[in-house]
């Protein structure tokens, strides 16, 4: 019995002392203290962009070859290279060149080709000229002259005449060489033979002409004349038209073949068009020239450009002369200043996803820019220069007001944090008075969960641990996500809450501990964030 007596007197003392330490700590227990991180209010500018990647390129750059690459005969080896990639040249200055022997030749060909169709339209036309034509009517003039006589020995009375004369000088004839041979001479008798010969051949004549040969000897003499005057109507009508357009032609087609030669002659060189600099030059000495020797150049003071292309979301944003940042992934610090120059009206759409391009020149060529690099665009579509600004996080939103809240002044207690708030706000906007009221009575959150609030409902405590917070109507302008534009609220250099820190919380009795976001009523929130990064533009 006395031992029982004794347990249960122990077991009684540990109920009592394990009760009372029980009490202690629930009834002694200090609220959960809270810390801000905050940021000032300062000046500065707010930029809104469209960020895309593009590529870099020379907008003028012009590529060079030998054209005579894609003709066999013309082709050949590299024999003169006075560039490289970076070389400065002048308008006219040989590049390269490729042997051109052969070449030569064939334009010492073509010019003996022209020469010769030439030569012969030439002769064709100096074949018709006056000096011809008075040719041509004086053989006409003698043709119609022996006409007139073929005309008179075809009269057949002349022809008759003519016989009768013939018979008598026969007989003339006879008798002479009869006397001559009495006299046995003979010279003499020679010479009446010969006449007497010549008697008989014409009388043989004037028998023939009276038996047809005249009238040939006319008909001959009529188309003597009919081929006379033709060549005198020829002359004066000059050479014919289809002869000139033949001439003509075999001259156009030695001039097409020498035009040829000598342009494969002048192709065997390239030769710089313009002022430039050789962007790339990948020939060498002894190569045999193809489609692929090609020397690329851009005219001196081309600027860079980089094609980006834009969504279809944003690409009504776009203006040609806004301002681009441009900047390497290689050298992310670094950025280069330009201007866009082109919007295109015509998208493209590929996997079903339209964008559209966008040029932007830069202002001033880099030496970190290369033609075919990728590069990052900011392109500028609206900034705020020199304006108040604040970090975007401590910006928060209840219906159409933004509000940030701010340290009270030391000492401030709920009740003049709560009238500060309501006189402030008068000034701002009616939803600005309602939400200062809360916030004096321990809200130091947003409602909405875009807030980027969040923590615990910790009863009077944290009521105390945030009675030194006050809610201020805001008017915000330009946010670019990381930094917004105060328009009015707040001044320079005054400090606005970005995010709470909450120590270790102890509830008592008569609080519960439990997520969740409350308007007033003695509760409040421990900030534990600013929520992430609102919108661009926004």
């Amino acid at each position: 019995m006395n031992k029982k007596k004794v347990t249960i007197g122990v077991i009684g003392v540990l109920l009592v002392l394990g009760g009372g330490y029980w009490a202690y700590k629930h009834f002694t227990a200090k609220p959960a203290a809270a810390s801000y991180t905050t940021s000032k209010a300062k000046m500065g500018d707010v930029q809104k962009v469209i960020t895309a990647t593009g590529t870099v390129n020379y907008p003028h750059a012009i590529t060079l070859t030998f054209p005579t690459s894609g003709n066999a005969s013309s082709a050949g080896k590299i024999v003169e290279l006075n560039v490289k990639a970076g070389d400065t040249v002048k308008a006219g200055e040989v590049l390269a060149k490729i042997d051109d022997t052969k070449l030569k030749t064939s334009v010492l060909q073509a010019e003996a080709n022209v020469t010769s169709a030439e030569t012969k339209y030439q002769d064709l036309e100096d074949s018709y000229n006056a000096q011809t034509v008075a040719q041509a009517e004086s053989t006409l003039a003698k043709a119609q002259q022996s006409l007139t006589t073929a005309q008179q020995n075809a009269d057949p009375g002349y022809l008759a005449n003519q016989v009768t004369l013939a018979n008598n000088n026969v007989k003339q004839a006879s008798d002479n060489l009869a006397k001559a041979q009495l006299s046995t001479n003979s010279s003499s008798i020679q010479s009446a033979q010969n006449s007497l010969n010549s008697a008989l051949d014409a009388l043989t004549t004037a028998q023939n002409n009276q038996n047809g040969g005249a009238a040939k000897a006319l008909a001959a003499a009529q188309a003597d004349v009919t081929a006379a005057q033709y060549q005198v109507d020829q002359q004066k009508q000059g050479p014919k038209s289809s002869d000139v357009q033949s001439s003509q032609a075999s001259i156009q087609i030695a001039q097409a073949q020498l035009a040829s030669a000598q342009a494969d002659l002048a192709n065997a060189s390239i030769i710089a068009p313009v002022d430039a600099v050789v962007v790339d030059c990948p020939l060498q000495l002894g190569q045999d020239s193809d489609s692929k020797s090609i020397i690329t150049i851009t005219p001196v003071g081309d600027k860079l450009e980089v094609d980006a292309a834009i969504d279809q979301a944003d690409i009504t944003q776009c203006k040609v002369g806004q301002k681009v940042d441009i900047t390497l992934d290689s050298y992310p610090n670094n950025h280069i200043s330009g201007t866009v120059n082109a919007v295109a009206l015509q998208g493209t759409t590929t996997s079903n996803v339209t964008t559209y391009q966008v040029t932007a020149t830069v202002d001033q060529n880099s030496d970190l820019l290369r033609a075919g690099m990728n590069a990052n665009i900011n392109i500028i579509v609206s900034e705020a220069k020199n304006v108040l600004t604040i970090p975007s996080e401590a910006v928060k939103t209840r219906g159409t007001q933004s509000y940030v809240m701010v340290p009270a002044a030391p000492g401030t207690t709920s009740g003049t944090a709560n009238s500060q708030a309501q006189s402030q706000s008068q000034g701002q906007s009616k939803t600005g008075t309602s939400q200062a009221g809360n916030a004096a009575n321990g809200y130091s959150g947003a409602r909405n969960s875009g807030s980027g609030y969040s923590g615990t409902r910790s009863g009077a405590g944290s009521r105390n641990a945030m009675a030194n917070v006050r809610m201020v109507p805001v008017v915000v302008g330009l946010d670019d996500g990381t930094n917004v534009e105060i328009k009015s609220g707040l001044q320079e250099g005054q400090e606005v809450i970005t995010g709470t820190v909450s120590n270790t919380t102890t509830t008592n009795s008569n609080s519960s501990s439990k997520s969740g976001f409350s308007l007033g009523g003695g509760a409040a929130r421990a900030i534990t964030g600013g929520g992430g990064a609102r919108p661009r533009g926004n």
